[in-house]
């Protein structure tokens, strides 16, 4: 059956209950409760989420590219109970949006937003700016977004400024998202003694050491939230590519981005995920693999999955730290790759302009115009030449 509202939401989760709890009898992890049914859906996973002392749904809602407040509804009455937005997401609308479900409902979810890393001085207005959207007088987790660096994480001008927050009610909780050098971030963070939260580009392309590092902060009381789980290949021109569902249904019918986010719960550290969501038919697939064991079969697809996207997907927002410093202009391919991939792999050029705007002057496709030929070489064979021709075709 076709989702197209929130009502054929509510009905098809209803009649596909039963199956989701046959397949969550095994493979449970210790952190992992179930909640009686609400509105038609019964055992939806949760865990624990850090030291927060909340426990948030395996499957959160991702906002960032959503411009229907009937989804957050719908999600809501599904029992997902993490929603996650920021402060520059579609310039403000996206928290506008939210803020039209908080009105009624803030008390049933854990409420997070974002403020760049930018002047210290500018944070505090933002965040009341943002607070006004949301139509609340507090959020639950306040992120530093954006961060890419050791310093950053310790910067006694940032700390002050979230410790300053917190201590006036603006938010309960503290944290940084990171979309690059993640093990860096998440290692920085759990140094600093003073984060309590971080969100981080986790996927099936991470290296170990974001696992690792991830494990690790998990174990120090941080609650780890993952984004960037779905595999977005910027595939320019446009080449079909394989999709995993051919094999996946053989096992259990499930799609490439259910298992894809299959994957990433399969780490017990990771707390929660907040894959976008942008229709009824991404949610309805979302509340179903709660609870749900990886087969070795979905892992077996995975594999043949990501050998179709490795040469064209960029890892950097995995964790890929492979073309670190390579380039003699100082322009971090990682980054500028991620803008463009918000463009060719999400379909979406006002959010790919919304995140190039905030990269340094150096980053810039303005810098690339010198070369002849860029220099950098990507360790897992993406091609970069045709990226950076991308970025100018978008960006100059």
């Amino acid at each position: 059956m076709k989702v197209t509202n929130r009502r054929d939401f509510l009905r098809k989760a209803a009649t596909g209950s039963a199956t989701a709890a046959a397949l969550t009898a095994t493979g449970l992890y210790p952190r992992r409760t179930f909640a009686q049914s609400k509105s038609g859906f019964e055992r939806i996973a949760y865990r624990e989420l850090g030291s927060t002392g909340f426990k948030t749904s395996e499957v959160g809602f991702g906002a960032m590219n959503m411009d229907n407040a009937d989804l957050i509804n719908a999600a809501i009455d599904s029992g997902i109970n993490y929603l996650d937005t920021a402060h520059v997401y579609m310039n403000g609308r996206n928290e506008e949006v939210v803020g039209q479900v908080m009105k009624t409902r803030r008390k049933e979810v854990f409420l997070t937003t974002k403020v760049p890393h930018r002047n210290p001085k500018q944070m505090p207005e933002m965040m009341e700016t943002s607070l006004k959207r949301l139509q609340t007088d507090h959020v639950d987790l306040m992120l530093l977004h954006v961060t890419n660096a050791r310093d950053q994480i310790l910067n006694d001008d940032f700390m002050k400024m979230f410790d300053d927050a917190r201590k006036k009610g603006i938010c309960r909780f503290i944290g940084v998202s990171t979309h690059a050098n993640q093990a860096e971030v998440l290692n920085a963070a759990v140094e600093s003694k003073f984060w309590e939260a971080v969100l981080v580009g986790y996927n099936y392309f991470s290296p170990p050491e974001v696992g690792q590092a991830i494990e690790r902060a998990r174990k120090a009381g941080l609650a780890t939230i993952g984004m960037k789980n779905l595999l977005n290949p910027a595939v320019w021109p446009w080449e079909p590519l394989d999709d995993i569902r051919r094999d996946a249904e053989k096992e259990n019918g499930v799609s490439s981005s259910q298992a894809l986010i299959k994957w990433v719960l399969d780490n017990p550290y990771m707390d929660t995920t907040i894959p976008g969501v942008t229709s009824f038919e991404q949610l309805s697939e979302n509340v179903a693999i709660m609870g749900m064991p990886m087969s070795f079969g979905e892992r077996r697809s995975l594999y043949r999955f990501g050998e179709d996207i490795k040469k064209h997907y960029c890892r950097g927002v995995a964790g890929c730290t492979g073309c670190k410093d390579q380039c003699p202009h100082g322009v971090d391919i990682c980054e500028l790759n991620r803008c463009v991939n918000y463009a060719y792999g999400y379909g979406n050029v006002s959010l790919a302009w919304e995140n190039y705007r905030q990269l340094p002057q150096t980053s810039r496709v303005d810098v690339c115009s010198n070369c002849d030929e860029c220099v950098v070489k990507c360790v897992n064979g993406l091609n970069l030449p045709q990226k950076i021709s991308q970025a100018k075709e978008l960006f100059g």
